[in-house]
């Protein structure tokens, strides 16, 4: 009995490697927030600077507040089609709270 419990676990172990082979995963040491989330904070920054509504899409991937880091953004103006990058800059002093510099592209993507 011992035997047969002992190559079970070893099947068992050998189906989870092939299972999880080629996967793949990491884990960040800095606050992530979702997309959303940082959207907003990236319209009240545009919303500063400029009367119009934009609307901004940073991607579906939670995006890590690490201080210096830059998150490319597409931004329009509410009703429009018109589709500008990006550079958004992350400054996270403290692991509560993170404010962002935008700067827009002067030409529309292509």
């Amino acid at each position: 009995m011992q035997i047969k419990h002992v190559t079970g676990v070893a099947l068992g172990a050998v189906a989870l490697a092939t299972t999880l082979a080629g996967c793949s995963a990491s884990a960040s040491v800095y606050r992530t927030v979702s997309p959303e989330s940082f959207e907003s904070t990236v319209v009240k920054a545009l919303q500063k600077t400029s009367d119009a509504t934009p609307e901004v899409d940073c991607g579906d991937e939670q995006i890590a507040l690490k201080d210096g880091d830059q998150v490319h953004c597409d931004v329009n103006a509410k009703g429009y089609d018109v589709i500008y990058d990006s550079v958004v800059t992350i400054s996270a002093k403290s692991t509560k709270t993170y404010s962002v510099h935008v700067e827009v592209d002067e030409q529309p993507k292509s």
